[in-house]
Parts: structure tokens; sequence; C-alpha cells
């Protein structure tokens, strides 16, 4: 990310090659003259006094030259030659044999056919030794500095192509609407793209150690400050919601900073890439839906309230005219005006159990829903609700059939599980298309369980989950009444007590809900995350001795 600039680099001035020469033979006084020869020639001299020494050397260094004694005792010369040209790392150094024994031409031969490219009879002529070795040299040099130039000048093409490739990517980060900086390994920023120079009203020769600090909000600074010290104790990545002052017009906006880290491939930090995009529009909008939420259950609070009063004030005098009705009127009418008392006394039960609904969604989502914990016999409000449904189950041919068998105690709200039950049965006689239900309650070692079973419409499987959340339905609004509380509510109790609520349908096959209940909710909560929409109260009463 850094810009460079070309300068000489001192690395790129390459001092002359050096050759070495090696030499091998087994009388140490050969060695001796043989090193006053070629000294002057200025390279480095290496010598051996045997075969296996000379392989030794090969392995472990390069070499312009070899003069090779063919007479040594161990190891001849053509045996060390043969060696020499059988490994690939050698096999190209040229090769010399000196001897002062055979002349002839087979000997003479049989050097060139292992490898040699000049063949000395001692004694010779230490100038013709010189300048022969001089020529190997200066090849081996030549090759050298060609070498050298090759690595040099592949070295300018890469340093080329990475500096293409900084300012593409420099380029590219130039045109990103996102503020971008990039920081080395010990956190300190290096790099402004121009979106977030110009956001914060900088130039890159006025960037200073503090710059990215001073543009972030006093009060974001703290915690900024320690989410960015953490990452470069830890090397990772993080994220923070920060505002950062716009040059423009000094105003603060939200941003969302995302911080990463650089990477070796052996995982070593060297150096971090933060990025800042404005999400202030969608802050303001978020802003917006909480305060109309607030004042929505705000309002349903109030409303339900209001209503409550004149609707109670309604069913009172709706009983009394019952009364009057059924001690004043004449044998003849009285029938058929009681069945319209009863008919204005039942929608009236159905608005206080809307107002009701939508009281409990309004305390929910304030966290002012309270349970009253208790010992609690649950087949008994099983069987109390089944008592208050079956005349309504009747009246539409359904058969309501309650299986409850107790007492089933456990530790739960009373008014809260009458309710969870009441729309669970309301429910299945809603939707039942007029057969059959069945509510069966059993008792387990630690849990309760309640199973409501109707042979209805049925739900689709995909609206399994659906039909569990705020205002929704399962079945359309024009055939079935309901706004959609009812399940949700049942749900934020159920959550609240520790326990599950779970459906299994099919369409045209009917519906079972299944409650699972813990005992003691007390210890179910604590093992599991809550997942009401708002805190719920838990007021417990103390444990009683249950029977």
């Amino acid at each position: 990310m850094d810009q460079r600039k070309d300068a000489p680099d001192s690395s790129q001035q390459a001092a002359e090659p050096r050759a070495r020469i090696l030499i091998v033979d087994d009388h140490p006084a050969n060695l001796v003259a043989l090193e006053a020869i070629l000294t002057p020639l200025g390279h480095d001299l290496v010598m051996a006094r045997s075969g296996a020494e000379a392989l030794r050397h090969i392995l472990h260094g390069e070499f312009a030259l070899i003069l090779l004694d063919v007479q040594m005792a161990d190891m001849n010369g053509f045996e060390t030659a043969s060696l020499i040209k059988q490994h690939p790392r050698s096999r190209h150094i040229p090769i010399i044999f000196i001897t002062a024994v055979n002349r002839d031409a087979a000997h003479v031969f049989r050097g060139y056919s292992h490898g040699a490219v000049d063949y000395l009879v001692k004694p010779f002529d230490a100038d013709i030794l010189r300048s022969k070795a001089a020529v190997f040299i200066e090849l081996y040099v030549r090759g050298e500095r060609l070498k050298h130039q090759e690595r040099l000048l592949h070295r300018r093409e890469r340093e080329a192509a990475e500096r293409r490739s900084q300012e593409r990517y420099r380029r590219l980060l130039d045109d990103m609407p996102q503020c971008i900086w990039a920081a080395d390994a010990g956190g300190h920023v290096n790099y402004w793209n121009r979106p977030g120079l110009s956001y914060v009203g900088l130039e890159p020769d006025d960037v200073q150690e503090d710059s990215f600090w001073a543009s972030v909000h006093p009060d974001d600074r703290p915690g900024a400050h320690a989410d960015w010290e953490a990452g470069l104790r830890t090397g990772a990545p993080f994220e923070r919601q920060v505002r950062l002052k716009r040059a423009a017009d000094g105003s603060y906006r939200w941003h969302l900073a995302r911080v990463v880290p650089e990477r070796e491939v052996d995982g070593t930090v060297i150096g971090w890439i933060a990025t800042a995009t404005d999400i202030d529009d969608q802050k303001q909008a978020e802003e917006a839906l909480r305060k109309a939420i607030i004042l929505r259950d705000d309002f349903l609070s109030v409303a339900s309230h209001e209503l409550r009063t004149p609707l109670t004030s309604l069913k009172l005098e709706v009983a009394n005219l019952s009364r009057i009705a059924q001690r004043d009127a004449g044998p003849g009418g009285a029938p058929r005006f009681l069945a319209k008392v009863e008919k204005i006394d039942s929608q009236a039960a159905r608005l206080h159990r809307l107002i009701d609904d939508l009281l409990d969604v309004s305390r929910i989502a304030a966290g002012r829903l309270e349970l009253h914990i208790e010992n609690v016999d649950l087949a008994q409000i099983v069987n109390d609700v089944g008592v208050r449904f079956t005349d309504e189950a009747a009246r539409i041919g359904s058969a309501l059939n309650v299986h409850a068998p107790g007492p089933i105690v456990g530790r739960w709200d009373r008014s809260r599980l009458d309710q969870v039950v009441t729309n669970l049965v309301s429910n299945a006689i809603k939707y039942g298309d007029c057969k059959p239900i069945d509510v069966v309650v059993a008792g387990e070692a630690d849990s309760a369980v309640v199973t409501i079973r109707d042979r209805g419409m049925g739900i689709a499987p995909n609206d399994h989950e659906r039909i569990f959340g705020r205002f929704e339905r399962a079945a359309s609004s024009r055939h079935f009444g309901g706004i959609g509380l009812g399940l949700w509510i049942v749900k934020q109790i159920i959550d609240a007590l520790g326990g599950t609520v779970t459906v299994e349908s099919r369409p045209g096959d009917g519906s079972t809900f299944k409650v699972v209940l813990p005992r003691d909710p007390d210890r179910a909560t604590a093992r599991r995350p809550k997942t009401t929409s708002g805190p719920i109260l838990v007021r417990s009463a103390p444990p009683a001795a249950s029977s």
C-alpha cells in the first residue's frame, strides 16, 4: 500500500564475480607448485589431495575449472572425472588433466573421453597453464555476469509488475464509495483511500498519526480504542458502529467499521485493513421504526384499557337484561329474546378476549407481563377449559373429548396456562371443520404434556413456524375471524415457562398442537437462551406441598 520511488539499489551493483579453481593432486609439492602458478590470476584456489576429497568439495560449492592429476593412489584421475561428469551439479565443469607418465595418443584420447577439455603433460610451461586457466575463468565470469543480469532483469520485471498491481489496487480502492484505511502490524495507519480523505477533509500531506481518531465522535472513541487494542493483541477481525465527522457539513454520521488483518502464509499478521460503510440512513430508519413501535404499543395499551371500561359495563347490562327477560318476558317471546341476548353476550366476550390479547401484546413488548408462579394442577385447568367450551363445540356440531386424569402438579402460572389452553382449544373449534377434537394431558417425571388434536383443514408444512409469529394467520381472514395474536401469545408464555409448543399438520388431515412444560420452569429457563420478544417478569410463590 505504501508509495515507493525508484532509487538506486546497492544490491543491484553486484561485485565482480570471483571464480573458484579446484586443484586435485595427491602430492603436496605439486599442489604448492600449481598454487604458485595460478595465484596471480586473482581467484580462489581450493586444494584436494584425493579424488574423494575433490568430490566432497564439488558437492558443497561451484567451480569454474578443475585441474586433475591422472596418477593418484586411491582413485585415479580418470575414475574421479567419470564420477564428476555423472553428477548434474558438476557435469559441466571443465577439466584439465595433468600427467607426467603417458604421452601416447591412446592415453590422451582416454582423458578426453572422460570429459577433459585439455591434457597437459609434465613438465609444462607455467604461462601456458595460466593462459589456459584464464580462458575458462573468463568464460565462467561472463556466464555469472549473464546470470546476474538475468536475475536483475527478472527482479525489475517483478517489481514493475508489483507496482502496476499496487497502482491498480490503489485506483480500485479510490473508486470504492467506502472509506478505507490500511495500517501496519503495530496499528499505525499508513494509507487512506481518496473517499476517506475527502470525507474527513484532508489532503495526503495533512495526515497525522491521530487523524483517524480525530474524525471519530468523542463518545465513540473509548469503545473503538478498546476494540482496536484488543484486535492488535489477538489478531482477530472485529467490527463496530461508530460516528465519523463529515467535513462537508460538520455532522457526525453512523458508520459500520470493519477491521480485518492481513496475514502471511504462516498466519503472521503483517498489517490491517479497515473499512467504514455509511449506515446513518439505516440507523435513522431503525430509530423511526423503534419509535413507531413504541407509539403503537402505547396506543394499544391505552386503547385496550379505555375499551375495557365500557365493555365491562356492557357485559353487566347484558347480564341484567338476560335476568330481566327471564323474569318478565312472556312465554312466547322469551326464547327468541334470550337468544338475542346470548348472541350479544357472546360477541362481547369475543371483544373482551381481543382486548385482552392486545393488552398482552403491549405488556410483552414492554416487558411488563408478569407470571405468578405457584403450584398448579394442570389437569384441573384443562378440565375447566373443557367444561367452558363443551357447549360452544356442541353448537357447531363438534364433540370435545377431554382426557385429563389428575392431578398433574407443577410450578406454573394458573391464569396464563388457562389462557394457553383456551387459545389452543378455541383454535381447534374454529378450524376443526365441525369434527371431533381430542384434548389429552399426560404427566412425566420432570414435565407435563398437553396435546390438542383436531381433524379440520390442517396447515401447510411451510407455515408451521410462521403461524407462531405476531399477527400471523394460517387461514384467510375472509373465512375466519381473529387478528393472529393467539398463537404468538401462547408461544411467548410457554417460552417464559421454559417449555415448547409445536404443531404437526398437513392440509386436509387436521392439526395436532403439543405443549411440553417442565414441572420446574426456573430450572428449565436457566439452561437455555431467552426467546420471548421482551422480558417477562416472574414472581414465584413459595412452593407448597403437593398432593
